[in-house]
């Protein structure tokens, strides 16, 4: 992935998580159920307990644990303590190396124990969400390499720092991706053009399908459509006479926006730049684009 045009899509990601992370670690039931499992956890992870030198190491296993390998916008992957080849491996021994899988599943286990505890006793998180489990088991862990918990803190800023995985994940080659509970259609969008990315990346083609009768859909629609979906993206508000009022305006503004792009983009294909669309033209766009057709209307309608 390019990382400057990936950058400003996995920091959409991230601030979310971390409102999401932030939304239910405050709990009150997160810090009795946590206080009650630990023990079993530290036992469980002891003989990898000393690997763990720091937050970072803990973060690492634990991610791995539930089944976390992190991608970053410039392409590269959180390291895999358990990769002897990885940029940074742990030192294990070789009794280590063939209990980890071991201790990684039976922690795991826990964690899913604890998470579905919690869902079940009304705590506004996903316990079947592997992001969710992660930061679990980041705060089962923390305690026992010395580091306190702000419980009665700033949760936002402690969510920060233990830095909670985003609520969108992907497979490898980019075909599919898979969300948390609760994830708006904004990030949704957002994670769609992360996963477009990757895919581009991992051979994926830029395929037309055509309208019913075998008309294709005019080059035009096509990149004004991909231009609105970033817009919205960006601002979920954004209204078709938002887009109309400010369509002569600088770039800054969402119908400058779509202008600029589109005749930065057309003309980059060597392709007529069309005047500005009507507004039957933008909401059938809309429509496309969301499904929310009503509601555009009655956004616009004031």
């Amino acid at each position: 992935m390019e990382g400057e045009e990936a950058r400003p899509l996995f920091e959409k990601e991230e601030k979310y998580a971390r409102a999401a992370a932030s939304s239910w670690i405050a709990h009150p039931g997160v810090r009795s159920a946590l206080d009650a499992a630990r023990p079993t956890a530290v036992e469980v992870t002891a003989l990898l307990l000393p690997h763990m030198a720091d937050q970072i190491g803990c973060m690492r296993f634990c991610w791995r644990a539930c089944g976390i390998g992190a991608v970053y916008p410039d392409g590269s992957e959180e390291p895999n303590p358990f990769d002897p080849g990885g940029p940074a491996p742990w030192p294990l021994t070789g009794r280590e190396r063939e209990l980890a899988g071991y201790i990684a599943a039976a922690f795991h286990l826990l964690v899913r124990t604890v998470a579905a505890q919690l869902g079940n006793a009304g705590v506004p998180l996903d316990p079947e969400w592997e992001g969710d489990q992660a930061i679990l088991a980041v705060l089962l862990l923390l305690p026992a390499l010395r580091y306190v918990i702000p419980w009665d803190g700033d949760i936002g800023e402690f969510a920060e720092e233990i830095q909670p995985p985003g609520v969108s994940a992907f497979t490898r080659d980019g075909r599919s991706a898979s969300a948390r509970d609760g994830r708006p259609e904004a990030l949704a969008r957002n994670a769609d053009r992360i996963r477009k990315l990757i895919r581009a990346e991992n051979g994926g083609r830029d395929l037309r399908v055509p309208y019913p009768g075998g008309r294709a859909k005019p080059r035009a629609t096509v990149i004004r459509r991909a231009v609105l979906a970033e817009i919205l993206a960006d601002d979920p508000a954004v209204t078709v006479s938002r887009i109309l009022a400010t369509y002569d305006y600088s770039d800054r503004t969402p119908g400058g926006r779509l202008r600029h792009q589109l005749r930065q983009r057309l003309e980059a294909e060597g392709r007529p730049v069309p005047g500005k669309p009507s507004e039957t033209v933008l909401y059938d766009d809309f429509a496309q684009l969301s499904g929310a057709y009503a509601t555009g209307t009655e956004e616009d309608s004031g």
